[in-house]
């Protein structure tokens, strides 16, 4: 019997392209449990080490579990998105932090309170060690985008915030705070757990799945014919 060659080389082709994608995504499928692994030690057991954001930048991780000691300004604070907690409707108090590496924007977590109701004043240089995860936010294309003019932040967007709130050297990570050294208003820092998406299984199925798929398409059209 012979085969078709063209048809057989394209097969043969498009089976090594499906195939090398469901291997890659096997190898970020380990890298990532492997990062998952890391930060549920760092959560459980509290191995916050002091957070080194050009050391970050270097790696091909995004985020990292640590802690920064710095000094507040909550004259630049701003409250971020709009989230629903427990049928009320709040948002994210984020307080720039002046640190040796830059400014970081912290994220103390959901607060249904204005700025001038948190009195945040009384943090004005406030020297304070945070701990918690620094990871690069994100948002999608359905996030409004944001009024300064009228203090309404939706995007998470440090270059812009940084820039309109006159922010020195800002940090490209904003930190999840977890803990504070100092006591802070209305049960803050308060953010959950986060942990990254890790589909990597599914997708080295779908590829494998397809190179499968390939095979039997070729086996039907031009063996068993």
């Amino acid at each position: 019997m012979k085969l078709p060659f063209w048809a057989t080389f394209c097969t043969v082709i498009a089976l090594c392209i499906l195939c090398a994608l469901g291997t890659w995504q096997l190898k970020r499928l380990a890298w990532k449990q492997d990062i998952l692994q890391k930060l549920d030690t760092a959560y459980e057991n509290n191995l916050a080490t002091p957070l080194d954001f050009k050391t970050l930048q270097n790696t091909d991780s995004d985020f990292a579990y640590g802690r920064i000691v710095g000094t507040l300004l909550p004259d630049k604070a701003l409250l971020l998105g709009t989230i629903t907690k427990n049928e009320r409707i709040g948002k994210n108090l984020i307080i720039p932090l002046t640190t040796d590496q830059g400014t970081v924007l912290i994220n103390l977590g959901w607060t249904d309170q204005t700025l001038t109701n948190l009195n945040i004043e009384n943090l004005n240089n406030q020297t304070i060690e945070i701990e918690g995860l620094a990871r690069k936010p994100g948002w999608n294309a359905f996030t409004p985008n944001n009024e300064p003019e009228s203090e309404l932040w939706y995007k998470p967007d440090i270059t812009e915030i940084a820039r309109l709130k006159n922010l020195e050297n800002p940090a490209p990570y904003m930190l999840y705070a977890h803990k504070a050294s100092v006591q802070l208003p209305a049960d803050l820092p308060n953010n959950i757990r986060w942990q990254p998406k890790n589909d990597h299984l599914q997708y080295a199925i779908f590829w494998f799945a397809m190179a499968a798929g390939l095979i039997a398409v070729y086996v039907l059209r031009f063996i068993k014919r």
